[in-house]
């Protein structure tokens, strides 16, 4: 069953960003009176609140304030929350790749959408993150840069080590003043970029959580999955456009027009509603096709083999479409994770 409801986050975690925020003389209260929230509802670990509503209050906030570095000023929510178990599956992660991978699992505790996702490198692994909305806003720009700068302190924290990124990339242009940036994350920037994420070596993926417990990482696991239980169904329609193209990629017939006619929705409907989720028939399947040659590349397989499990007609079209996401050939790709 389709849930109508608008994509929502945890009201704590709403909460937590806004109690940072008010350290910045954001008015945080009133701007949720405004806009109809009670405060005392934000500590409701069973709340929800929409997206739309937080990138209002944050706007209203840069406003107010005129802190146009907001995003890593909220800096100050708590790594940690003994209510949230799947903060405490990453807690108890054996190493940074793991956690990243576990985070991605269970990011729907926290907020809906695949605002998260990893992926591995020929350096190693970064953590992509995309704010959830059908356009871009300029909240989003602080909601990006708090959860980039949250993922690269929170490393340091868990490792016990000055861990530095190799890379932080923006999809947002870069503000006058780039030094706190620069300050926060230690590493080169990129702005204007076509994904926003933060990538890790593989020496850092691999290192050890100060806290990893294999036992206690599988009880809160547990309870992880069941917080996600309780949740609402959300079977979205890109969640339903996905699942039909994974199914028709090698060999099928995975167009625009033939996944409408499957799913029933007349194209223009189709088309329309996925930009209210913020997504494009286009991008579901790059992603698809991007997240499945890792894996497949790591199988015993010829390169045309998996060219045409990705649906292309061409190996040298899926040459070029590699080369772009990972900025190497399929078979260097292969020869780093063998010899990783």
């Amino acid at each position: 069953m389709t849930s109508s409801a608008p994509p929502s986050l945890s009201a704590r975690l709403a909460r937590q960003g806004l109690l940072a925020a008010a350290k910045r003389g954001v008015p945080a209260e009133r701007l949720c009176e405004e806009l109809g929230l009670r405060w005392s509802d934000l500590d409701d670990p069973e709340a929800r609140i929409p997206y739309a509503v937080l990138d209002a209050i944050l706007e209203r906030a840069v406003a107010l304030t005129g802190d146009e570095n907001l995003g890593l000023h909220m800096t100050g929510l708590d790594v940690m929350d003994a209510d949230d178990p799947a903060s405490l599956v990453i807690l108890t992660s054996a190493h940074l790749r793991e956690a990243l991978v576990r985070g991605c699992r269970y990011q729907r505790v926290w907020g809906d959408g695949e605002r998260f996702v990893v992926e591995d490198t020929p350096r190693g692994v970064r953590m992509r993150f995309t704010p959830v909305g059908p356009a871009w806003r300029p909240a989003h720009r602080h909601l990006t840069e708090l959860a980039l700068v949250q993922l690269a302190m929170g490393v340091r924290v868990f490792t016990g080590a000055d861990v530095r990124p190799l890379r932080a990339r923006f999809v947002h242009a870069a503000p006058a003043d780039t030094r706190e940036h620069e300050a926060f994350f230690g590493c080169p920037l990129e702005f204007d970029a076509p994904a926003s994420d933060l990538e890790f070596s593989h020496a850092d993926a691999d290192r050890p959580f100060v806290h990893g417990d294999a036992l206690l990482n599988a009880v809160f696991e547990h309870q992880a999955r069941r917080a996600l239980e309780r949740l609402p169904v959300t079977d979205t329609l890109s969640d339903r456009v996905r699942e039909q193209v994974r199914r028709t990629l090698a060999g099928g017939d995975f167009s625009f027009i033939a996944v409408a006619r499957t799913l029933r929705v007349p194209p223009r409907t189709l088309q329309r509603q996925l930009a209210a989720e913020g997504r494009t028939y286009a991008g579901i399947v790059e992603a698809l096709r991007r997240e499945l040659s890792q894996g497949y590349l790591q199988r015993s397989m010829s390169i045309a083999e998996v060219s045409f499990l990705l649906g292309y007609a061409d190996p040298v079209a899926f040459h070029r479409a590699f080369k772009r996401w990972w900025n190497t050939s399929p078979e260097a790709f292969r020869r780093s994770r063998a010899g990783g």
